[in-house]
């Protein structure tokens, strides 16, 4: 079955952009860099009136709803923008797996973009810090119990690092420029240290935003720290609105990819029914027995009597989702906007297209997870209440998908009955197949209580 839910299952942020930055709809303007802007605070550059406020939430890329036992709490970083005539406040929090592990505030001045006050409180240290010529403040490290008071002059002006982003978006962005930025962060003693980022490259593009389904202009900017060479930074940025969309620091193994959920722009009108969700799947008599397969057709020419079926192998995750009004203007309208932006996933990573806009945690948390319990891809789903419900399952599958034609060196030599003939190359033919992510979908109906349904999961 072909629908927006058997091109891999993915639910995840709602901007279409891979860590590998593949989405692309046209080709990127490039011109040829200019000389570097130096930007300091109160910079001409600077133009602080672009700042985009708000609140917003933004969450690091998971591996997908499959790939855990339990609906994930992704890592999150809360951000509230606002300002005055005279100060701009932004206001972060970040989250691992629903706990808190930073708060950090930050005053910068509403003219300049400079640090008036920073303060922060970490798993690790805390800090508040009074910002200007000198910067004075109190820092506490947990670990060793150490305070220190600090007053230590700052030989040039400087952005605290924790603005760095958000000063990126303020500046006259076009393809090909260039900028140079003095940045006062910590080192790992906590000693306060200048670095200096680069603007080494900057795109203009056009994405698919699957928040809104429609095409944004954005600018791709890429950073990087001239004193270590080894840090970077990549910010994508919406060029109307100025709204950053995607940050990735020092991408890699260890580095931190952050994505706007763009929850603000829910496209979504109908509100969810936690309470009348959880009856559906708590409290009934119920119950949903299947079998979940792929099929492969073999190698193109081959005569077989059938296709061969794949079962979903033993421990494949099975996923039940009740048919609320939510999820049917949810499915409704990622059905719209895969069809208009068709992904590409490769290993279960959404490279290029939209996997959709995200099913909401609330939501996640009243579905049913079960897993293949056989060795005939078997699985089962209980105490279920009349009603319409999606089962879903994910699983690889090796499939026919390559064949090669290698020469031997050999001829076939055909003679004809007028003397005439033909030698053709004589070659060695070998077919194989590679894994591909298989996932099934089927909608299937309880029509009274205590009733049984047998349900086939096949692509």
């Amino acid at each position: 079955m072909i629908n927006m839910l058997s091109a891999g299952m993915v639910f995840r942020v709602s901007f279409a952009l891979s860590t590998a930055m593949a989405v692309l709809l046209m080709a990127p303007t490039r011109v040829v860099a200019q000389k570097p802007d130096i930007v300091l605070p109160g910079s001409a550059s600077l133009n602080t009136a672009l700042l985009h406020t708000g609140s917003f939430v933004w969450e690091r890329p998971t591996g997908g709803l499959f790939a855990s036992g339990e609906p994930q709490k992704p890592d999150q970083r809360f951000v509230t923008i606002s300002r005055t005539a005279g100060e701009i406040v932004i206001e972060e929090r970040y989250t691992e797996q629903g706990a808190d592990v930073v708060k950090r505030k930050l005053v910068l001045d509403a003219r300049t973009f400079g640090p008036i006050r920073a303060q922060a409180e970490t798993v690790g240290f805390s800090y508040d810090l009074v910002c200007g010529k000198t910067l004075k403040g109190d820092i506490e490290v947990y670990r060793t119990g150490e305070k220190e008071h600090f007053d230590e002059p700052l030989e040039e002006p400087f952005f605290l690092g924790s603005s760095l982003e958000f000063l990126v978006s303020l500046l006259p962005l076009k393809a090909g420029y260039r900028a140079l930025i003095p940045q006062v962060t910590f080192d790992d003693g906590y000693r306060t240290k200048v670095m200096r980022w680069e603007i080494e490259s900057l795109q203009e593009m056009k994405m698919p935003s699957c928040a809104i389904g429609e095409v944004v202009d954005v600018f791709v900017v890429e950073l990087r720290n001239t004193l270590t060479a080894t840090n970077t930074y990549k910010i994508v940025i919406e060029k109307e609105s100025r709204r950053i969309l995607f940050v990735s620091k020092d991408p890699g193994s260890f580095g931190v990819t952050y994505m706007d959920t763009q929850a603000d722009r829910n496209p979504i009108v109908t509100p969810f029914d936690a309470a009348a969700a959880r009856a559906m799947i708590s409290a009934g008599n119920s119950s949903i027995e299947g079998q979940a397969y792929t099929t492969d057709e073999g190698m193109p020419g081959a005569l077989l009597d059938r296709p061969k079926r794949i079962l979903a192998p033993k421990g494949s995750i099975v996923m039940l989702i009740p048919q609320t009004p939510y999820f049917k203007e949810w499915l409704a309208f990622n059905t719209a906007v895969r069809t208009k932006f068709p992904p590409t996933i490769v290993a279960g990573q959404v490279l290029n297209g939209c996997a959709g806009f995200p099913l909401p945690l609330e939501v996640k948390e009243q579905t049913l997870l079960t897993e293949v319990t056989d060795d005939r891809g078997g699985f089962s789903f209980q105490h279920l209440k009349p009603g319409e419900y999606h089962v879903i399952v994910q699983f690889v599958a090796t499939k026919y998908t390559h064949t090669t034609q290698t020469p031997t060196g050999g001829y076939t030599v055909t003679v004809y009955p007028d003397g005439s003939g033909t030698a053709t190359p004589t070659m060695d033919v070998r077919h194989w197949g590679s894994p591909a992510n298989v996932s099934n979908y089927a909608l299937v109906r309880i029509t009274a209580d205590g009733e049984k349904v047998r349900v086939k999961l096949k692509e």
